[in-house]
Formats: structure tokens, C-alpha cells, sequence
């Protein structure tokens, strides 16, 4: 089970400390990735003077994109082998040649620094473990697309198979699995049920997404749906009224009664006197069993016997708690030893001492947010009863920053957008980068590896996942968006950005310095069928901004379509150079992402109490392209 290497490294590297050396000299030395992973922003695209194209690319390159058509630019940097071009121009014999038959060639420079991204980018290449094929039983699978299945067959297989190396290494078996923002709990869902049959322990913060769980956890038959009889109101008030003493029978030891806990069918009629609805109870939950841990600050429920003998040895414990460290002691005491159980006798206290201090557990989560992935990474260190971890991240953006704003030569290209400003003065001690490596790397620009927001958000990017009508639709998207903000500039709704004097000034923005801070989100489909389209759409859900919605409603309303339309065919050129920036940018996306996993194994491997650590695919990227897993093992 364990890696052949520490991390998958790319064709041509076989000492993995070269590599990070490489890697990180690349990133803080190259001005020219720093400005396209992190130092520009798309909705600056036509609104900066200079132009910000101009400004960001060289012009060998700028000539070559007018050349050629945006398909074959993104081959060239994706798929096209680029060594047969590097030997032509080693030895010069680049006479009457030409490239997708135009005459203009790549430019060295342009063809270098493909060699240099691609050189760095860790291997994605996934190989199942194990043997068979990795399923999940249907009644687990409802409500699974297939990027969810693809995900949780996998992991749920990895994980199994990480357990038992873990045991085989250790000599401990791994008697828990901790899930971190177990969401509708997809993953412990499958661990627990057979083959596997493991004890989850599901962290989820949103009580809704437990409520959820624990719905899907009746249908595939890991809870019971049990009937409560309830007592009509009505006839309880008549029944006292007619003899203030006789007793009525109450059930105050069951849930209060929900909409969320009656279907529409099941509710009864008040006349009939007694209704029968259905609740949901985990196999491992009693309603009456609810405690707290001091520490975590969370409500936990409480594991309780299984009476169904056809059931699976595996279980259940969803919690209801917000991760703000990696210290989980209280919560897996609380897990394993209730208090509960603890006040029965006086030997109940050696026995369940016992049972917290045998307890092995594992940290795993699929696809957690910002952070929360360093809590887990974390919590092998900080928990004697973590003995490994397997943590997949995703959404980078919410990560925080550890070490303050990065600097860039050019701070003509940036805005002062507040979130790049928030973040990059946070300090937040749990944020990137987690290792010493990264925090005290030398560089001409000072010390300490540094990714802003846009940098962490281009990190998430996959093209080598885009099809042809993908990357027309993204393009088509990003160029509305950036037009928008043309037309919002022109008609007065949003200042025109200047080149900021302190990019990362701790003092509060002033609204009319601040170039963006609108956000249209998601709109539906039909919006982007033309720039009238799109406008119309943004501008109803931009009405209701808090501090610009009066504004936009007051300066849009009067804007014809014959003005959106002339936009569109005036700006319509700098279309294909957008498409070609925002290609490069995500172009250099897998050496932002391959950052941020180098780190998290850097910082593993900086800690003594661990033994092993590795980075490993365990995704097929087509299907999932946040498909590195950090794996530690502790001593």
C-alpha cells in the first residue's frame, strides 16, 4: 500500500528534496507565473490603463497568439510535444519551417516556460489498489452522480486497504475512522457497510447536512425507521378537563415533532384522535442521549448496542461541530467513553479509561474546504489517538494566509480588491504554508513562500479536462463578466481602478477606492445566450447588492440594447485575448496545486512522531481532478 515514492513526481525527477528546491525557486523567481497565478485579475482585463494584456505578456508571445486560433494555442500548452521544437531551435534550423501551417512560430521563450510548468506539475496518472472493482452496493449509491461514485468507491476502497497497512505496520488495528466535514456523509456511509463494516465517527458542522445523512442512513438500511404513536392534542385537553387526575401518557422522551420528521402522507387527521408518523434513529442514537464535550464544544450523539443481528459490524457517530483545531482528544473520548457510561459504577471508570486509551483512529476526509484540511494534517500530531491520516483537498480560495502579502514587480496589474487585502493581512496561524520548508525558502523577493487568494483560486482550475465547447463556454463567460465591468465603469456604478499606491495597506478601503467588490455569482443558462442576455440577468440579481444595488438600478436602467450590442462588437478582439490569458493562467494552476500538496507533506515529514508520509492519486483526474491524497502514518 505504501507510495514507491514520497511524491509523484513527474517524468525525469528521482530525489524528491530536488524537486521542492525546483519547484519553489520557480515560484517565487518567475515574475512572469507569479503575475499570471496570482498577480492579475480577470475583471481588470479592460477596464487597466496600460492595458493589462500588454502589460502581462511579452510581445513575441502576443505575436504569435494573433496567428493562431485559441484551439490550437491550448494544445500547444496541454498536449503538444514540445522537445522536437526546443531541438529545432538548439540547432537553429528553424528555416521556411512552419507550426499548423502559419509561418509564425512559438517563441523559445514561450516553449521554455511550457517545458518548466510541465517539468513541475506532480503526475496525476490514478492506478486502482487492490483487486476487483471498486462498487458501492445501490441502496448506499442513491443520490450519488457519477463524479461522487467514481470518489467514493475509490477512497472507501483506499482507506480499507490504508487501515490494514496501518495495522500490519503498527500491529494496531484502526478501530475509528474520523471523517472531517462528513457533509451528507457519502464516504462513511460506504466504510460502514460491508465489506468494509469500519466505526465512522462523522464531523459535520451543518445540522442540516446531518439531518440529511441520517435520512439516507435509514434507506440503506444502516438505521431503522422507527413509529411514534402521537396523542391528539385535542383529546388530551378533553380528557383532562373531565378528570383533572387521571394520568395521560405523555412521550416526552421523543423528539419534538418536525415538518422535517413527517412526510406528507404519513400526517394524520386530527378528528381520528391518534396519528402514527414516521422518525428516523440511527442504529447508533437514542434520542434521549445527547451530551457535550467541553473542549470541542459540540453535541455528539451517543453510541448505543445494535439489536439488529443482520446489521453490519460497522457504525455510526455523527457530530455536530464546527473543526476550528486539529485537537480531537475530547471528542473521541467523549466518542468511545461516554460520560454517560462513566457514571454507571465505580469500575465503569477503569474499563472505559481503558477503552479511550486502546482506541486507534484514523482522520480522513474527501474534499474538504480551506483549512480544514491543515486541522486534519495536524491532528496526527496533536492527538495520541490519531495514529494516520488520508486527507483529499479541495476549494483552496478558502484557505488562509500565514505569512502576509506577497510583493510583485508589477503592482501596476492589481487592484486593491478587498478579499487580497483582508487575506494577505490576516496572519492567521493556521494557514498556508503549514511547514518550515516553505516559511523560511530564501528568495530574491524575501523570505517564505506566498499564495494569495486568486493564486489559491486558479489552483482548483482543470484543463486538461476541457473539451472544445468547455472552454468556449468558460471563455464566453469570463468575457461577459469582464464587459460587464467595462459598461459598469463607463456608466459611473463602479470607480475605474488606479494603480494602487500600497497594495496591502491595513487601513480600511475606502468604497470609492475599491475597484470590485460585486459579486454576480451563478446565473441560469439562458443568460449567456448574448451579452443583452447576460446584462439583463446580472443587473436584476446586482440590484440587490447592500451598497451598490441602488446605485446600479439608478445608472442601468436607462442602457438599450444598441449600446450592449455596440459593446459587444467593439470589445469583441479582445475576446481571444482574455481566452488566451485565462489559459495561461490555468495553465499554471497544477504548479499552484502542486505547491500547496508539497507543503502539506513537508510539513509531515518535519514531525518526529511521524514514520511515514507520502502524496498519492487516488482519483482518475477525468473524472475528479482534485485527486491527490496526503497519507501519513505515525510511529
Amino acid at each position: 500500500m505504501s507510495a514507491t515514492r514520497s511524491l509523484p513526481l513527474p517524468e525525469g525527477w528521482t530525489d524528491p528534496d530536488a524537486y521542492v528546491e525546483a519547484l519553489l525557486s520557480f515560484a517565487t523567481s518567475s515574475d512572469l507565473f507569479r503575475h499570471l497565478c496570482g498577480g492579475v485579475h480577470m475583471l481588470d482585463f479592460l477596464t487597466r490603463e496600460p492595458d493589462l494584456y500588454t502589460t502581462l505578456l511579452p510581445e513575441d508571445w502576443r505575436q504569435f497568439f494573433e496567428h493562431h486560433n485559441i484551439a490550437d494555442i491550448i494544445d500547444l500548452l496541454l498536449r503538444d510535444d514540445i522537445q522536437p521544437m526546443l531541438a529545432a531551435y538548439k540547432q537553429g534550423d528553424l528555416a521556411g519551417q512552419e507550426w499548423r501551417g502559419v509561418a509564425v512560430l512559438p517563441p523559445l521563450s514561450l516553449i521554455e516556460f511550457i517545458q518548466q510548468i510541465r517539468r513541475l506539475t506532480l503526475r496525476r496518472e490514478f492506478t486502482p489498489h487492490g483487486s476487483g472493482k471498486a462498487t458501492i452496493p445501490p441502496r448506499i449509491a442513491v443520490g450519488m452522480k457519477v463524479k461522487k461514485y467514481h470518489e467514493v468507491a475509490h477512497f472507501s476502497k483506499y482507506v480499507n486497504s490504508l487501515c490494514d497497512t496501518v495495522h500490519r505496520e503498527r500491529g494496531e488495528e484502526i478501530t475509528h475512522i474520523v471523517d472531517f466535514g462528513s457533509g451528507q456523509n457519502y464516504l462513511g456511509r460506504t466504510l460502514a457497510s460491508p465489506p468494509y463494516n469500519r466505526n465512522i465517527v462523522a464531523i459535520e458542522r451543518r445540522h442540516q447536512f446531518i439531518n440529511g445523512a441520517n435520512r439516507m442512513d435509514v434507506y440503506a438500511k444502516l438505521a431503522e425507521k422507527k413509529k411514534v404513536r402521537l396523542y391528539n392534542k385535542k383529546l388530551d385537553k378533553c380528557k383532562t378537563c373531565e378528570d383533572p387526575d387521571m394520568p395521560v401518557e405523555k412521550l416526552d422522551s421523543q423528539p419534538e415533532r418536525t415538518s422535517d420528521d413527517v412526510d406528507e402522507q404519513d400526517t394524520g387527521n386530527d378528528d381520528e384522535g391518534v396519528a402514527e408518523i414516521s422518525i428516523f434513529r440511527d442504529i447508533s442514537v437514542t434520542s434521549d442521549e445527547l451530551g457535550t464535550f467541553p473542549k470541542a464544544g459540540g453535541t455528539v450523539q451517543k453510541p448505543v448496542t445494535n439489536t439488529n443481528t443482520d446489521a453490519p459490524r460497522g457504525a455510526m457517530n455523527y457530530i455536530e461541530h464546527e473543526i476550528k483545531d486539529g485537537y480531537l482528544e475530547p471528542i473521541i473520548k467523549d466518542v468511545v467513553a461516554p460520560s454517560s457510561q462513566k457514571s454507571a459504577e465505580p469500575t465503569d471508570d477503569v474499563e472505559n479509561t481503558e477503552q479511550a486509551s486502546d482506541v486507534n483512529v484514523m482522520v480522513v476526509s474527501l474534499h474538504s474546504c480551506g483549512n480544514l484540511v491543515h486541522h486534519g494534517v495536524r491532528a496526527l500530531v496533536l492527538n495520541p489517538s490519531v495514529k494516520a491520516i488520508a486527507m483529499i483537498g479541495c476549494c483552496y480560495n478558502l484557505m488562509t494566509e500565514r505569512l502576509g502579502p506577497a510583493t510583485y514587480k508589477l503592482p501596476v496589474l492589481r487592484t486593491m480588491h478587498p478579499r487580497l487585502s483582508k487575506d494577505a493581512t490576516a496572519y492567521d496561524p493556521h494557514g498556508f504554508p503549514m511547514s518550515r520548508r516553505l516559511e523560511e525558502f530564501k528568495h530574491d523577493g524575501g523570505t517564505g513562500v506566498k499564495l494569495n487568494i486568486t493564486a489559491r483560486s486558479m489552483a482548483v482550475q482543470a484543463p486538461y479536462n476541457w473539451g472544445t465547447a468547455d472552454a468556449e463556454d468558460f471563455f464566453t463567460r469570463h468575457y461577459y463578466r469582464t464587459l460587464l465591468q467595462r459598461v459598469l465603469v463607463d456608466r459611473g456604478v463602479v470607480p475605474k481602478p488606479s494603480v494602487p499606491k500600497d497594495l496591502y495597506s491595513t487601513e480600511p478601503e475606502k468604497l470609492e477606492d475599491v475597484g470590485n467588490p460585486l459579486i454576480v455569482g451563478s446565473l441560469r443558462k439562458a443568460a449567456f445566450t448574448s451579452f443583452q442576455a447576460y446584462v439583463r440577468a446580472a443587473v436584476v440579481k446586482l440590484s440587490r447588492d447592500p451598497v451598490y444595488g441602488q446605485k446600479i438600478k439608478e445608472n442601468m436602467v436607462t442602457i438599450t440594447d444598441e449600446e450592449l450590442d455596440r459593446y459587444a462588437t467593439e470589445y469583441w478582439p479582445t475576446k481571444k485575448r482574455l481566452s488566451v490569458t485565462w489559459t495561461l493562467m490555468s495553465f499554471c494552476a497544477a504548479v499552484a496545486e502542486a505547491i500547496i500538496a508539497v507543503d502539506r507533506w513537508q510539513f509531515l515529514r518535519e514531525q518526529d512522531c511521524v514514520k511515514e508520509c507520502w502524496v498519492e492519486p487516488v482519483f482518475d483526474y477525468g473524472q475528479s481532478p482534485r485527486n491527490l491524497a496526503v497519507i501519513g502514518i505515525k510511529k
